[in-house]
């Protein structure tokens, strides 16, 4: 049995699962924004109240290391942000109470278990990887098209890389100046500081950004793609763009990753029409050849973090998830 968490800056999501990878408890709470204790308790308390339920709290009860309750659920989270390799210390997250913690050290000591935490998109990774749409596959490249787009790295079921505690960040460090003025629109700084990168415009939020800067109409990207199907105008414009900047980032990186297959997560993996043409795209303008499906939906586009980092403890060490080096 394993204790999961998909920590968001709106919501806590907790699963329990067992060996099989079968969710047998689900709980959410809405993430504790005021400090770092309130954000503690309300780890300590969904893994208290699942303790109870599954027989484990007289095995914690009394324990003052990780080290004391012998044959717990240990706990694997998945979180919007990146580690310090070296310290474990979180250096990027939407929920402040965390940002510069070592929060697997700080929450193993809380849990009496051992913890490891890791990337959300990363974990959607792992999760497509070992039983989603990559299993059987040996070079899985996952990414997400949701409010903003990420991605991760899988080989032979393990993360690859991790120096600098990111990977997988194609939406970030690409300059997709030509392609936005050769469509006639205006480039926007990205948050992370990049004058041009794919990630304001190549996620869900990119779509409506996309379709204001073509058209001048604030639409949500469910109407922007209800629309396209419908065959509108205005929509199938701006979905052509959309497909044209995404997929042309998704070529250089299938040149260089020459990956088995590419699960989709995010909101915009549930438009499969989309996601199918995006797919077609990339495979007309590689350098290698694929006769099958390369882009897809993942299998746990909904629920990939919070599965994948029930997974974390399956993996080898890496120090960027709390372990020695």
């Amino acid at each position: 049995m394993k204790y999961a968490f998909d920590i968001g800056g709106t919501k806590i999501e907790f699963g329990v699962f067992d060996d099989h990878g079968v969710i047998l408890h689900r709980h959410k709470v809405a993430t504790p924004l005021e400090d770092r204790e309130s954000f503690v308790a309300a780890i300590c308390n969904l893994v208290a109240v699942a303790d109870r339920k599954f027989g484990y709290h007289d095995r914690v009860a009394g324990a003052v290391a990780a080290t004391d309750a012998a044959g717990v659920p240990p706990v694997g989270i998945s979180f919007a942000g990146g580690l310090d390799p070296e310290t474990g210390a979180v250096i990027s997250a939407n929920v402040p109470p965390i940002k510069g913690w070592p929060i697997a050290a700080g929450l193993s000591d809380a849990l009496h278990r051992p913890v490891r935490v890791e990337n959300d998109a990363d974990c959607f990774a792992l999760a497509e990887a070992r039983q989603g749409a990559g299993t059987d596959h040996r070079t899985v490249f996952a990414i997400i098209l949701g409010t903003g787009v990420g991605g991760g790295i899988v080989v032979d079921g393990q993360f690859i890389g991790g120096r600098s505690g990111i990977r997988g960040e194609w939406g970030h460090g690409n300059d997709i100046s030509g392609a936005l003025m050769r469509h006639g629109i205006k480039g926007r700084q990205c948050g992370c500081g990049g004058a041009a990168c794919l990630d304001p415009w190549g996620a869900a939020r990119g779509l409506e950004r996309l379709h204001a800067a073509l058209h001048g109409r604030d639409l949500s990207s469910q109407e922007i793609t209800a629309a396209w199907r419908a065959g509108n105008s205005a929509a199938l414009k701006t979905v052509d763009v959309f497909v044209d900047l995404v997929a042309g980032q998704l070529r250089l990186m299938v040149n260089v990753l020459d990956p088995d297959i590419i699960p989709v997560g995010g909101g915009l993996a549930a438009e499969q029409e989309l996601v199918a043409r995006i797919d077609a795209a990339v495979r007309a303008s590689v350098l290698g050849r694929y006769d099958h499906a390369l882009v897809v939906p993942g299998h746990f586009f909904g629920d990939g973090g919070l599965r994948g980092a029930a997974l974390l403890h399956d993996i080898a060490a890496t120090p960027e998830n709390g372990d020695p080096q």
